[in-house]
């Protein structure tokens, strides 16, 4: 009986093993692609990227803002690029200190709209090419409706070469807010007296702290970044045997490390009525007496794709120079549509 009960046992094991041996080899077989290389090639890439960024947040602990923006890039060869963007809010309710500002009893005069404008250059250190591989989802047009969402992909590993940037980049920052000051005043425990005359009487008032009613005015800053990153370029694509669409890795990924150098950071004089339930009297400050700072800096990451028509995308996180204790900003962006050319329009002619 125990002969039987073991016999039986290891037929058992023995038709699942082969079971799951032979599906095994039937689902590495379908694995297996096979395909014709297109191209590969990353420094063949389009010289001129022009975008819209129809959406950014930036979240500034003076303000927050959402907007819209242009962003461009020029590769100038293989040994220097070239960067430029802006960016503003979409109206007054996107940004919101210069909103708040404004709806206040408390503040009189221009609040300032955001805006925010860079143009860097950067020169290659090393710029060189090594091999490399890409894990690429296979796609198929086979898969219908909600099979695609509901599938788990397989993944191809194709070789392909990488194109690797070392830079140093130096560039041109200038921005323009509306910035609530009465807790950058708090923060720097200091005293701004105002001034108001009334009928010849000359009248002062001091903040100090925060107070009820937030104190709002404007600051402008601008002067260099200085830094530099690292970037990698893939371009390549292939067209496998089987029935899945093209295997593509056109990426271009650079993370990036500035450190801002501000010699005008200007806080304008405000006019600010402390009490403005019971009276009407605004008081004039001197913007002069809210400590700056003029350095800051920033960790990066920014991507696109070397496509005709494609999209990018940033992120950023680090300390911008304004008011003292209030720098801490965190940026999101993304660009679409992003158009790429390589600036060639040369079309070879022959005499017959």
């Amino acid at each position: 009986m125990k002969f039987a009960k073991f016999l039986l046992l290891t037929l058992i094991l023995g038709a699942f093993g082969y079971s799951a041996d032979a599906q095994f080899r039937r689902s590495s077989a379908n694995k297996t692609v096979t395909y014709e290389e297109l191209y590969n090639d990353p420094y063949d890439i389009n010289k001129l990227f022009i975008g819209i960024t129809p959406l950014y947040g930036d979240v500034h602990v003076t303000n927050i803002t959402t907007g819209f923006g242009v962003d461009a890039t020029y590769y100038l060869n293989d040994f220097m690029h070239f960067k430029a963007n802006a960016r503003t809010p979409y109206y007054s309710g996107s940004d919101f200190a210069r909103n708040a500002a404004n709806k206040s009893d408390g503040f009189d005069g221009r609040a300032r709209n955001y805006f925010h404008a860079e143009v860097s250059g950067a020169y290659h250190i090393w710029d060189k090419e090594q091999e490399s591989k890409s894990m690429i989802s296979l796609y198929s047009k086979n898969y219908k409706g909600a099979q695609w969402a509901a599938k788990v992909p397989q993944r191809a590993e194709i070789p392909n070469k990488r194109r690797e940037i070392l830079f140093a980049r130096l560039g041109g920052v200038y921005y323009e807010t509306t910035s609530e000051l009465s807790r950058a005043i708090a923060a720097q425990g200091i005293e701004v007296v105002g001034t108001a005359t009334v009928e010849g009487e000359e009248f002062t008032h001091t903040l100090s702290g925060e107070s009820d009613n937030a104190v709002y005015g404007n600051v402008i800053g601008y002067g260099v970044s200085v830094g530099g990153g690292f970037t990698w370029m893939k371009n390549f694509a292939a067209k496998p045997d089987k029935t899945y669409e093209e295997l593509v890795d056109d990426h271009v990924l650079s993370t990036f490390l500035d450190l801002f150098i501000f010699p005008v950071v200007k806080v304008e004089d405000f006019f600010h009525n402390p009490d403005p339930v019971n009276s009407n009297m605004f008081f004039q400050y001197n913007g002069e007496d809210v400590n700056t700072f003029m350095f800051g800096g920033r960790l990066g990451i920014e991507g696109h794709f070397n496509r005709t028509l494609g999209w990018g995308y940033g992120a950023e996180l680090g300390v911008r120079p304004g008011l003292e204790k209030r720098g801490f900003y965190g940026l999101i962006k993304i660009t679409f549509p992003l158009y790429g050319t390589k600036l060639d329009y040369k079309v070879e002619a022959f005499g017959r």
